[in-house]
């Protein structure tokens, strides 16, 4: 074989090799609402990312608190009497302040258990002193099910609680939501010690930028 018909032999081979690989890379994976890139693409939407497509983020009340985005708001034109994206832009949010006020799901249910309705009050309360302010809750689910399975299950575990919240008094266009599935885990772990906790609701304080620290 000439010189030149085996290198070119060579690097047909290789050029076949990479097609087969990159093919074989290419996992199935459960498309989102919202979302029409594929994996591994450059995206904004990544691993623990809300379904929107991102927006400009709220900013953070400078205490340590963690800041959170309006991407994963579920009605963004304010759908369902939730406020819109436009009303909680820019708002502070504290991920600390109703930390331990977190309420916790039956496996595969979104009902509000007797036992967290103590944590609904504690929020209602504060929001009842605190008009201007508002909260987003953040449903979350354990890792068995589909993904699109447990962020509609997300959705409606937040769903729950907002309508907890409502029927003590709380505005419904204070109180938005959205879902992350199983996507942010509280711990980590395959059993149902780990499942527990990740099953659940966090409320998010939303306070408005002239408000500064919290009062």
């Amino acid at each position: 074989m000439k010189p030149f018909s085996k290198l070119g032999s060579i690097a047909l081979v290789l050029i076949l090799s990479l097609a087969a690989g990159c093919k074989k890379g290419q996992k199935n994976y459960t498309p989102l609402p919202g979302y029409s890139g594929t994996p591994g693409a450059s995206s904004s939407l990544g691993k623990g990312q809300p379904i929107l497509p991102p927006a400009r983020p709220l900013t953070t009340d400078g205490s340590g608190a963690n800041g959170a985005d309006v991407a994963g708001i579920n009605n963004p034109d304010g759908a369902n009497g939730q406020p819109s994206r436009e009303e909680i832009e820019g708002m502070l949010a504290n991920r600390e302040h109703f930390k331990s006020n977190s309420v916790y799901f039956d496996y595969d249910k979104s009902v509000v258990k007797a036992d967290s309705k103590a944590n609904i009050q504690a929020v209602a309360t504060y929001l009842k002193a605190h008009s201007d302010n508002k909260v987003a809750i953040e449903g979350h689910c354990d890792e068995r099910g589909t993904e699109e399975y447990n962020r509609s299950l997300g959705e409606k575990r937040a769903l729950s609680a907002r309508d907890a919240l409502i029927a003590l008094g709380i505005g419904a266009d204070r109180v938005v939501t959205r879902s992350f599935g199983e996507d942010k885990p509280a711990e980590l772990g395959h059993d149902e010690s780990a499942w527990g906790k990740n099953r659940r609701g966090e409320f998010i304080l939303l306070t408005p930028p002239s408000a500064g620290a919290l009062r």
